[in-house]
């Protein structure tokens, strides 16, 4: 599980876990020290190794998702919207592609 903030817009923070298949689950603060029940972000994010919760890297007020594997690393930009919390994955680097994401890095 990761800790990544309110990547679904409310004031509470989020966790995101990814189980066994490689299912990326949202799990929505409630603000009282529990969850909503999970919700399915998608598949296929068994191909990465680490996933880390990087705030607002990208600075529009989002929590977003920074994932690395084999093949290399992709920043997934917050959207603040639950049934779609990430955008497309975009190929990133934090020493070649920082300003591309316009990000802290």
């Amino acid at each position: 599980m990761e800790a990544i903030g309110s990547i679904a817009g409310s004031p509470a923070g989020d966790l995101v876990a990814r189980d066994e298949s490689g299912v990326l689950w949202l799990y929505e603060g409630k603000g009282d020290g529990t969850y909503a029940p999970r919700v399915r972000i998608g598949g296929g994010w068994g191909v990465f190794t680490h996933l880390v919760g990087i705030g607002d890297a990208d600075r529009d007020g989002r929590a977003d998702l920074y994932a690395v594997g084999a093949s290399g690393a992709r920043f997934y930009a917050g959207t603040g919207d639950t049934a779609a919390p990430f955008k497309p994955g975009v190929s990133a680097s934090p020493h070649t592609n920082a300003t591309d994401l316009d990000s802290v890095f």
